[in-house]
Protein backbone atom coordinates (compact mmCIF):
# COMPACT_ATOMS: atom_id res chain seq x y z
CA UNK A 1 0.00 0.00 0.00
CA UNK A 2 2.77 2.42 0.92
CA UNK A 3 4.74 1.52 -2.23
CA UNK A 4 1.67 2.19 -4.39
CA UNK A 5 1.17 5.62 -2.83
CA UNK A 6 4.85 6.43 -3.31
CA UNK A 7 4.76 5.44 -6.99
CA UNK A 8 1.59 7.53 -7.53
CA UNK A 9 3.27 10.53 -5.88
CA UNK A 10 6.36 10.20 -8.09
CA UNK A 11 4.25 9.79 -11.25
CA UNK A 12 2.09 12.81 -10.35
CA UNK A 13 5.15 14.99 -9.69
CA UNK A 14 6.86 13.96 -12.94
CA UNK A 15 3.65 14.60 -14.93
CA UNK A 16 3.35 18.06 -13.33
CA UNK A 17 7.02 18.80 -14.13
CA UNK A 18 6.54 17.75 -17.77
CA UNK A 19 3.42 19.91 -18.07
CA UNK A 20 5.34 22.88 -16.69
CA UNK A 21 8.14 22.32 -19.24
CA UNK A 22 5.59 22.10 -22.05
CA UNK A 23 3.83 25.29 -20.92
CA UNK A 24 7.17 27.16 -20.84
CA UNK A 25 7.91 25.98 -24.41
CA UNK A 26 4.43 26.96 -25.59
CA UNK A 27 4.73 30.43 -24.08
CA UNK A 28 8.11 30.90 -25.80
CA UNK A 29 6.65 29.81 -29.16
CA UNK A 30 3.65 32.14 -28.75
CA UNK A 31 6.02 35.02 -27.98
CA UNK A 32 8.06 34.22 -31.13
CA UNK A 33 4.91 34.10 -33.26
CA UNK A 34 3.73 37.45 -31.92
CA UNK A 35 7.17 38.97 -32.42
CA UNK A 36 7.20 37.90 -36.08
CA UNK A 37 3.53 38.63 -36.81
CA UNK A 38 4.29 41.87 -38.69
CA UNK A 39 6.27 39.84 -41.27
CA UNK A 40 3.57 37.22 -41.85
CA UNK A 41 1.09 37.24 -44.72
CA UNK A 42 -2.21 38.50 -43.33
CA UNK A 43 -5.67 37.56 -44.62
CA UNK A 44 -9.08 38.59 -43.24
CA UNK A 45 -12.19 36.43 -43.76
CA UNK A 46 -15.74 36.09 -42.52
CA UNK A 47 -16.18 32.58 -41.11
CA UNK A 48 -19.50 30.75 -40.94
CA UNK A 49 -20.86 28.33 -38.31
CA UNK A 50 -18.93 29.65 -35.30
CA UNK A 51 -21.28 32.27 -33.88
CA UNK A 52 -24.84 33.27 -34.67
CA UNK A 53 -24.15 36.94 -35.40
CA UNK A 54 -20.90 36.38 -37.30
CA UNK A 55 -17.19 35.82 -36.95
CA UNK A 56 -14.37 37.76 -38.57
CA UNK A 57 -10.99 36.05 -38.54
CA UNK A 58 -7.51 37.30 -39.33
CA UNK A 59 -5.02 34.67 -40.50
CA UNK A 60 -1.26 35.03 -40.15
CA UNK A 61 0.75 32.73 -42.46
CA UNK A 62 4.45 32.13 -42.85
CA UNK A 63 5.97 29.78 -45.46
CA UNK A 64 2.50 28.54 -46.34
CA UNK A 65 1.56 27.51 -42.79
CA UNK A 66 -0.86 29.23 -40.45
CA UNK A 67 0.91 30.55 -37.37
CA UNK A 68 -1.88 32.51 -35.71
CA UNK A 69 -5.58 33.19 -36.15
CA UNK A 70 -7.41 35.97 -34.34
CA UNK A 71 -11.19 35.95 -34.33
CA UNK A 72 -13.95 38.31 -33.31
CA UNK A 73 -17.15 36.38 -32.59
CA UNK A 74 -20.59 37.88 -32.05
CA UNK A 75 -23.74 36.32 -30.62
CA UNK A 76 -27.11 37.60 -29.52
CA UNK A 77 -26.03 37.81 -25.87
CA UNK A 78 -22.22 37.99 -26.06
CA UNK A 79 -19.11 38.98 -27.94
CA UNK A 80 -15.80 37.18 -27.78
CA UNK A 81 -12.28 37.48 -29.09
CA UNK A 82 -9.94 34.60 -29.63
CA UNK A 83 -6.30 34.07 -30.46
CA UNK A 84 -5.24 30.65 -31.73
CA UNK A 85 -1.57 29.75 -32.16
CA UNK A 86 -0.20 26.90 -34.25
CA UNK A 87 3.08 25.07 -34.58
CA UNK A 88 3.53 22.84 -37.63
CA UNK A 89 -0.21 23.06 -38.27
CA UNK A 90 -1.17 21.93 -34.75
CA UNK A 91 -2.94 24.07 -32.15
CA UNK A 92 -0.62 24.82 -29.24
CA UNK A 93 -2.37 27.68 -27.45
CA UNK A 94 -5.75 29.39 -27.43
CA UNK A 95 -6.77 32.52 -25.58
CA UNK A 96 -10.45 33.48 -25.43
CA UNK A 97 -12.09 36.48 -23.84
CA UNK A 98 -15.87 36.13 -23.57
CA UNK A 99 -18.06 39.14 -22.70
CA UNK A 100 -21.60 38.26 -21.58
CA UNK A 101 -24.34 40.88 -22.10
CA UNK A 102 -27.25 41.55 -19.75
CA UNK A 103 -29.74 41.23 -22.64
CA UNK A 104 -29.87 40.55 -26.38
CA UNK A 105 -28.38 42.88 -28.95
CA UNK A 106 -30.81 45.23 -30.67
CA UNK A 107 -32.73 46.04 -27.50
CA UNK A 108 -33.28 49.45 -25.95
CA UNK A 109 -31.34 50.40 -23.95
CA UNK A 110 -28.34 48.70 -25.60
CA UNK A 111 -26.91 45.68 -23.79
CA UNK A 112 -24.17 46.08 -21.21
CA UNK A 113 -21.34 43.66 -20.50
CA UNK A 114 -22.13 42.08 -17.13
CA UNK A 115 -19.44 39.39 -17.00
CA UNK A 116 -16.09 38.78 -18.65
CA UNK A 117 -14.30 35.44 -18.64
CA UNK A 118 -10.80 34.72 -19.94
CA UNK A 119 -9.59 31.26 -20.73
CA UNK A 120 -6.18 29.96 -21.71
CA UNK A 121 -5.76 26.51 -23.24
CA UNK A 122 -2.35 24.87 -23.68
CA UNK A 123 -1.92 21.94 -26.06
CA UNK A 124 1.03 19.56 -26.45
CA UNK A 125 1.10 16.55 -28.74
CA UNK A 126 -2.50 17.25 -29.77
CA UNK A 127 -3.72 17.01 -26.17
CA UNK A 128 -5.03 19.72 -23.87
CA UNK A 129 -2.54 19.82 -21.01
CA UNK A 130 -3.72 22.90 -19.11
CA UNK A 131 -6.92 24.94 -19.06
CA UNK A 132 -7.17 28.14 -17.06
CA UNK A 133 -10.34 30.14 -16.45
CA UNK A 134 -8.99 33.43 -15.16
CA UNK A 135 -6.30 32.25 -12.75
CA UNK A 136 -8.07 29.03 -11.79
CA UNK A 137 -6.86 25.80 -13.38
CA UNK A 138 -9.57 23.31 -14.26
CA UNK A 139 -8.80 19.62 -13.79
CA UNK A 140 -9.23 17.21 -16.69
CA UNK A 141 -12.06 15.32 -14.96
CA UNK A 142 -14.12 18.52 -14.53
CA UNK A 143 -17.28 18.68 -16.67
CA UNK A 144 -16.61 22.29 -17.71
CA UNK A 145 -13.05 21.30 -18.73
CA UNK A 146 -14.43 18.69 -21.12
CA UNK A 147 -17.05 21.11 -22.52
CA UNK A 148 -14.54 23.94 -23.10
CA UNK A 149 -11.97 21.55 -24.58
CA UNK A 150 -14.52 20.47 -27.20
CA UNK A 151 -15.50 24.08 -27.94
CA UNK A 152 -11.89 25.25 -28.39
CA UNK A 153 -11.02 22.36 -30.69
CA UNK A 154 -14.23 22.92 -32.70
CA UNK A 155 -13.64 26.67 -33.14
CA UNK A 156 -9.99 26.10 -34.08
CA UNK A 157 -10.96 23.46 -36.65
CA UNK A 158 -13.64 25.66 -38.23
CA UNK A 159 -11.23 28.59 -38.43
CA UNK A 160 -8.46 26.50 -39.98
CA UNK A 161 -10.82 24.86 -42.48
CA UNK A 162 -12.14 28.21 -43.76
Amino acid sequence: MLLGSFITLIWTNSTFAQTEKDVVKIRAEVAMINKGAAKYTKTIKDVQDISLEGTEATYYHSTGKVKKITAEMFGETYNATGEFYYQNGHLIFAFLKHNQYDTQIGTTPPPKVVRTEQQRSYFAGGQLIRLLIGKKELKSNNEKYLQLKGEIISISSKLKDS
